[in-house]
């Protein structure tokens, strides 16, 4: 089984495809970088300093991925002739150079979590943990002092981190076991034969999200709460969580937003996520 699992997270990884660009901030953080446009009998030089004329400090292999960079400025030199700085890591120590960024891409790093019978692909700039009671988080969040725009209270909580994006995952082997798993009481008003009637009093909706259809329950206000969703799978059930808030967040004293704030790029995110996802 296990053999089996590995080679069906391969074959994902293999096919995972995301713009990394958009994503990842050189502002904040060092970008990794592997190489490309180098033959695989060749090798890429890494160079002292900006000039092909410069010492080599160190032969790098055509397919190498154990680079980054310092440079904010990184996503314009990728593809082009200038000259961009570099680490290349091993396990006991580093070399630092230059190279062009024509010969270099952003390494694009996937990983997978399993639970149960779910297997979830994500990109590594989103961190991923397990809940006790088997639940899949994916969530990314940014460091900075600020108050939701949900609430309303007259002394709001002063929070510390902005999640920008939190999904959770499970498979149900029915619908009955999320009923009785959220202690909800209306499992025989609103279902018939284990799913969902077409009128269940308006507990759910049909939806499309991301490419998968199914049925969504909203707790909450349009832009404040919890969205859950339902899909049947192999005969299972998968139940996805998405906590919303769709207001821009308020900041301590007036200050202005982290430049760093990503708003509006959730959906290439999660349509990654749940096109690459698979249930046993």
């Amino acid at each position: 089984m296990k053999n089996i699992i590995l080679m069906v997270l391969i074959s994902l990884l293999l096919n995972a495809k995301i713009d990394f660009s958009k994503h990842l901030n050189p502002q904040e953080a060092d970008i990794p970088l592997s190489v490309t446009n180098v033959a695989d009998n060749d090798v890429l030089n890494l160079r002292a300093k900006q000039s092909t004329k410069s010492k080599i400090v160190y032969h790098i292999p055509y397919d190498a991925k154990n680079l980054t960079t310092y440079d904010k400025n990184i996503f314009k030199k990728i593809g082009t002739n200038r000259w961009v700085p570099i680490r290349i890591r091993f396990n006991e120590g580093y070399f630092n150079g230059w190279v062009k960024g024509k010969y270099l891409k952003i390494y694009e790093i996937y990983k997978a979590i399993v639970a149960q019978d779910l297997v979830i692909v994500y990109p590594d700039f989103i961190t991923a943990t397990k809940t006790k009671n088997g639940w899949i988080r994916l969530m990314q969040s940014i460091e900075f002092e600020h108050y939701s725009g949900c609430d309303e209270r007259d002394n709001p909580q002063l929070l510390d981190d902005f999640i920008r994006f939190d999904l959770k995952f499970k498979v149900f082997y029915s619908l009955y076991d999320f009923f009785v798993e959220e202690h909800l009481d209306n499992y025989k008003d609103v279902t018939q034969w284990g799913w969902f009637k077409s009128n269940s009093n308006k507990f759910v909706e049909p939806i499309v999200f991301s490419g998968l259809a199914g049925f969504k329950n909203m707790i909450g206000v349009e832009s404040c709460g919890i969205n859950t969703y339902f899909f049947k799978i192999k005969g299972k059930i998968l139940v996805i969580k998405e906590q919303f808030d769709n207001n821009l967040p308020i900041t301590k004293d007036n200050k202005p937003l982290p430049k760093n704030l990503k708003w509006n790029d959730k959906k290439e995110i999660t349509r990654y996520i749940i096109k690459n996802l698979r249930v046993f």
